[in-house]
């Protein structure tokens, strides 16, 4: 059984640096388990203490049945795919594919036929004789993997495995890597800090942030129910529209405008301050095709990227946008880029509209917003308001 049990987990450098802290969670045997987060949330040292290379401080690792918290990496029955592909530069495909199994004295018959194996499977066979150095960047990424593969583990723990990619092949090798994890059914936990690979990969995706998860959940869940503001601000691209807002009359309040609230929401009588989210996706443009039902909203827009099938406009409204820890860890670098193009602190909301739609910039045009995918927060907490109860996917700590 490859199942993952991490219970209070926490590794504190000298001086006292918290990169993770106490976190419990599961991967099922079987299951595709991706954790991402903004550069330092503590991702990887999490996947280096499950692998072994990194000791850790507090807490307790199971894989499977057996308690490997202080077993060295070589005795845990797990395979690492590095960033850096990490291949002998001087030994052929078929060489680097054997390796691990040669150190391990296996069987000469069965090197070879999981090494064949493992070459069909990838694409590998006319490269076999081939040094590193003689392949692309998707091909020797292949070749970790297969180097992996052919021991068969208990668990596969992957590192940014795509990141030296160009965008294209990492396209490409994100499906390769879902059918592959389809047809071995081997239990996975892969780091990125990519939310495309998160969402398009996971089984159940962790957030992590300052070194503790946010929220575990699967890619649906996460993007329609973020259960706190960083979530909320980190999944999903372009990036959920935030901005100080306030409940009263049953409406939501903000930049002079006055959104009913959905039939049914559980905040159409409250009167407060909230943080209001409205996805991209839940504007459309007004016209024959759209909802008279739904609330309208006037815009400038600013900019328009026609990319096809879609249309992003973007444009800005009299209100003062959050500005907070959670979503400036979320954004990043973008944030600061934001900055530095307004004049004047304004909130700044993206609409992903259809592609068939022609929106001018600086020509106002009419909005319909879906009302049912409007999303609050607590200002002070940044804690979800509102979501109706529902069974959590958050596995209880093993």
């Amino acid at each position: 059984m490859g199942a993952i049990h991490l219970n209070g987990v926490s590794k504190v450098y000298e001086g006292g640096v918290v990169a993770v802290d106490d976190v419990s969670l599961e991967v099922r045997d079987g299951e595709f388990m991706v954790l991402v987060g903004p550069s330092g949330c503590g991702k990887s040292t999490l996947l280096r203490m499950i692998a072994g290379l990194e000791r850790v401080s507090g807490g307790q690792v199971v894989i499977g049945d057996t308690d490997v918290t202080h077993v060295a990496p070589p005795d845990r029955d797990i395979a690492m795919v590095f960033q850096n592909y990490a291949l002998y530069p001087h030994k052929t495909v078929r060489e680097n594919l054997a390796f691990g199994l040669k150190q391990r004295k296996a069987p000469k018959a069965l090197i070879e036929e999981r090494v064949a194996d493992a070459a069909r499977m990838l694409g590998l066979e006319e490269m076999l004789q081939r040094k590193p150095s003689q392949l692309s960047g998707g091909q020797r990424q292949r070749v970790a993997i297969g180097r992996a593969m052919v021991r068969e583990p208990s668990a596969f723990l992957l590192d940014e495995p795509l990141s030296n990619l160009d965008a294209k092949l990492r396209t490409t090798m994100r499906g390769e890597l879902a059918r592959l994890h389809e047809r071995l059914g081997i239990t996975t936990v892969y780091v990125t800090h990519d939310q495309v690979e998160a969402m398009t990969l996971g089984t159940r995706v962790a957030v992590l942030r300052g070194g503790v998860v946010q929220q575990c959940a699967s890619p649906q869940e996460l993007y329609r129910r973020p259960r706190n503001l960083f979530v909320a601000a980190f999944i999903g691209s372009p990036a959920m529209n935030l901005v100080e807002a306030r409940i009263e009359g049953g409406c939501v309040r903000f930049a002079g405008l006055a959104i009913p609230l959905a039939d049914g929401s559980p905040l159409r009588g409250a009167a407060r301050d909230v943080i209001l989210g409205v996805r991209p996706a839940a504007f459309t443009a007004d016209g024959p095709r759209a909802d008279e039902a739904l609330p309208r909203i006037e815009v400038v827009p600013d900019l328009v990227e026609h990319l096809g099938d879609e249309v992003h406009v973007s444009f800005g409204l009299d209100a003062t946008p959050v500005q907070g820890d959670a979503v400036l860890a979320a954004e990043e670098d973008v944030h600061a880029t934001r900055l530095l193009v307004e004049d004047a602190p304004r909130a700044r909301f993206v609409a992903v509209l259809d592609g068939r739609t022609a929106p001018v910039a600086k020509q106002p045009m009419s909005l319909r917003v879906d009302n049912e995918q409007l999303y609050f927060f607590d200002p002070a907490s940044g804690e979800a308001l509102g979501l109706a109860a529902e069974p959590s996917e958050q596995p209880a700590a093993a």
